[in-house]
């Protein structure tokens, strides 16, 4: 589960292999699979041991930004993996207004800014900002357009989540958005920045 500021626990620590029956986490069961495929690889070479299912969920998103053509994220090794599951309740629900969003993520130890940056990520996928599999600036472009606001189109209810359709109308969070829209480089080190903060957040390290 999502790192806690002020409990102090939680974080990218694997644990969602103890939390897959979550409504939350509902699709993951595929994605969890690959993650222990690609620890069964690592048996016999110099890696086998000393990397973690959750550095290899970190490597794999950082991957995946790569591959769609995102930025190259620089990943630490050597996280400790959890044995249980974290907290319940922390994961934000696409219903949430802006503030409670806002509100979220800070507790996960957040800016607005950084938050803002995160949400990049949606562009990502088939939820219509931009093509499903290139990692760009047009989720911050198509916020701002509101194309779920278009009676002319049928499908316009079916862009987005209703979390991203808060965002543009928050005055907090809009400058960002028209930054990142217009400036993709700014974006992709905001994003790279809040990542690696979130890869790090709430981190049991392996000893050296």
């Amino acid at each position: 589960g999502p790192y806690s500021k002020a409990a102090g626990n939680g974080g990218l620590n694997a644990s969602v292999e103890f939390e897959l029956d979550r409504p939350e986490n509902f699709g993951l069961k595929r994605g969890w699979r690959l993650v222990t495929e690609m620890e069964s690889r690592l048996v016999g070479t110099p890696a086998e041991g000393l990397v973690s299912r959750a550095d290899l969920v970190t490597v794999a998103g950082a991957r995946a930004v790569a591959v769609c053509g995102g930025p190259s994220i620089p990943i630490q090794i050597g996280r400790v993996d959890a044995t249980g599951p974290d907290p319940e309740g922390r994961m934000p629900a696409e219903t949430l207004s802006a503030a409670d969003l806002k509100s979220n993520f800070a507790d996960h130890g957040f800016n607005v800014r950084e938050f803002i940056a995160l949400c990049g990520a949606h562009t990502i996928g088939s939820k219509g900002f931009g093509a499903p599999d290139k990692f760009d600036n047009e989720y911050y472009t198509r916020l701002l357009a509101r194309p779920w606001l278009n009676p002319e189109d049928k499908m316009a209810s079916m862009i987005g989540l209703p979390s991203d359709h808060v965002l543009p109308d928050d005055e907090e969070c809009v400058p960002y958005i028209k930054e990142f829209a217009a400036d993709q480089d700014a974006f992709f080190n905001a994003f790279v920045a809040a990542y690696v903060k979130l890869a790090a957040a709430g981190a049991t390290w392996r000893a050296a």
